[in-house]
């Protein structure tokens, strides 16, 4: 039986965060914990098992680079152009290399497994890329979601509690927070 994997969860806090949510100094927790998450797919036959996310720093790339670590193979959406989505969803951490890790992800993975809905520019796409995702990872197979998520709402529609809303806990979802990855260090 096929094997979707979705994702969501926090982007790296932007510096100056009133509430941090995802710090940066998590980050290789987070990627630790994402591996730990996905590791029982890892021996699955590889044509049955599937990632999908979108690529926003933090969270998301860490899915896509833990999934490709093991040659779990994902799929990407996005909601707008990947140049305005960079601006949008991945820049904003001075001196970080999120942006280059974006376009590693987005130029090494295959025209199938990307996909843009070229949506104009709103809270409402966001929302929209979620709905698209949950239903590739059903066309795929079962879906088991993996979130990095700190139970909140999140800054606008469309966040990671949205996609959490809409695949409920049926589905024995494994859901992590980032203040229980401070606790792990």
């Amino acid at each position: 039986m096929a094997v979707s994997i979705l994702f969501t969860g926090h982007m790296i806090d932007k510096p100056g965060r009133p509430n941090a949510r995802f710090p940066s100094e998590l980050e290789v927790a987070a990627a630790a914990r994402i591996a730990t998450a996905i590791a029982p797919y890892a021996t699955t036959d590889k044509g049955s098992v599937m990632g999908f996310a979108s690529c926003a720093r933090g969270g998301d790339i860490l899915f896509h680079e833990q999934c490709r670590a093991v040659r779990i193979p994902t799929t990407i959406v996005l909601p707008y152009s990947p140049e305005l989505f960079v601006l949008t969803s991945v820049k904003g951490i001075p001196g970080s290399d999120w942006e280059q890790r974006f376009w590693h992800l987005w130029t090494t993975t295959s025209e199938a497994q990307r996909e843009t809905l070229n949506l104009p520019r709103s809270d409402e796409a966001y929302s929209i890329c979620n709905v698209h995702l949950l239903e590739r990872a059903q066309e795929h197979g079962a879906v088991h979601l993996i979130a990095l998520w700190d139970g909140q709402r999140g800054d606008g529609p469309g966040g990671t509690a949205d996609l959490v809303d809409r695949i409920g806990i049926s589905n024995k979802p494994d859901i992590f927070t980032p203040a229980g990855l401070e606790a792990d260090e």
